[in-house]
């Protein structure tokens, strides 16, 4: 097939390009700058595509896979959730309308949701609206938390657990399932040519739960650490400092904290389909 990826040189980008190149389709990227790692044979389209011509990079492809995300706003940079969710999904299927490109898989986000507490959520929600509207066939998949490479979740976690104590917000028992980076491109590239996935949107969560102190624990034990002692600060107290977020250099925003306080599980195993054998966190390999 030729496919084309939005995002490309993302942290999800990088490992979707790879499956595919794997798999033989012929890939054309799109992205603000080139992989480093990328395969020899993808071909680049340099732009920002909050303002670049989409339609002619569309034309002649088979397929649409759409990864653009972002977990921070950064006004001042045009760069915020409404922006780079809504508006860019839209601009994506305006013109893969325009271009006669019917087949899309569309990354979410696990806890995606009408109402949600989050901006990241409410905005992702309204991305998938847009998408199921357009009668394209298209596949919405919502990870959760994703591991493999360098996940920049995961490396926070790693460097907080340097600390004399580590400040974890609230208790810390929040549940998360996190799921390799490496079975999700999998996944988006194995669903391509099955009309049995059109129409649907999967939760992706990985073969385990952990609370939010097991996943400190896990990284510093990764880093060769033992168990870190945990500062469990109160959600009030982290939420004043995160409103601060905008003016200093604090890692974590309003939102952000709000969704590491809400579990991000789920039950929902319709991927194993084409992922029969998902990546436990404790095989994590370096790559």
């Amino acid at each position: 097939m030729k496919v084309v990826v939005t995002g490309a040189s993302g942290y999800v980008g990088t490992a979707v390009l790879e499956r595919l190149s794997e798999s033989g389709h012929q890939i054309k990227a799109i992205a603000r700058h080139r992989g480093a790692q990328a395969p020899s044979q993808v071909r680049w389209v340099l732009g920002d595509i909050r303002d670049m011509d989409l339609v002619e990079p569309f034309e002649g492809a088979d397929a649409i896979i759409h990864l653009i995300g972002i977990i921070r706003e950064m006004p001042r940079e045009r760069v915020t959730f409404e922006l780079m969710h809504v508006g860019t999904t839209q601009r994506v299927l305006t013109a893969m309308e325009a271009a006669g490109v019917s087949r899309l898989v569309h990354m979410s986000a696990l806890g995606t949701r009408a109402n949600a507490v989050s901006s990241y959520h409410r905005t992702k929600w309204e991305a998938e609206k847009l998408v199921a509207a357009s009668g394209l066939d298209a596949t919405m998949i919502r990870p959760s938390l994703m591991f493999g490479g360098h996940p920049p979740f995961f490396e926070l976690l790693q460097s907080l657990t340097r600390l004399p104590s580590v400040p974890v917000p609230g208790d810390g028992k929040t549940l998360f399932q996190p799921v390799s980076r490496r079975d999700v491109a999998d996944l988006m590239v194995r669903v391509l040519e099955d009309s049995a996935s059109f129409g649907l949107t999967m939760e992706v969560g990985g073969p385990d739960r952990f609370t939010l102190n097991a996943l400190f624990d896990f990284m510093a034990q990764r880093g060769g650490r033992s168990k870190p002692a945990k500062l469990h600060v109160p959600l009030g107290l982290v939420g004043a400092a995160a409103r601060l977020s905008h003016v200093l250099p604090i890692p974590i925003t309003p939102d952000q904290l709000a969704m590491l306080t809400e579990p991000n599980i789920t039950d929902d195993t319709r991927w194993h389909r084409w992922v029969a054998d998902p990546q436990a966190l404790a095989s994590w390999s370096a790559e």
